[in-house]
């Protein structure tokens, strides 16, 4: 028994260990697709580097996030004001843009 090496994930919270019957590579996935959709529009707008800790990421219960991360004020001043831009124009043309945010 000496030989044995223990298990990797003995020593710890067994965190990558997914449960059956939940969509985590799906829902990544989704996540990935918005994460490079984002990272286009900022190349188009040269803003590339304005968001780096951009990622996406999926939690325990296989439900797919993007984690935007930490932004410069300046970012975050620009994502309002694009917020605030598409709110006008889809009141404008008489819409909601069905966005929960």
């Amino acid at each position: 028994m000496k030989d044995e090496q223990p298990t990797p994930w003995a020593e710890g919270d067994p965190a990558f260990i997914l449960e059956e019957g939940k969509g985590y590579v799906r829902a990544w996935a989704r996540a990935q697709h918005a994460v490079s959709s984002l990272k286009d529009s900022l190349d188009a707008l040269e803003l590339s580097e304005s968001m780096p800790y951009l990622r996406a990421d999926v939690n325990v219960f296989g439900a797919g996030f993007v984690e935007l991360g930490r932004v410069t004020p300046e970012t975050a001043a620009l994502l309002a004001q694009a917020l605030v831009l598409l709110s006008a124009q889809a009141e404008a043309e008489g819409k909601g843009t069905g966005c929960a945010a």
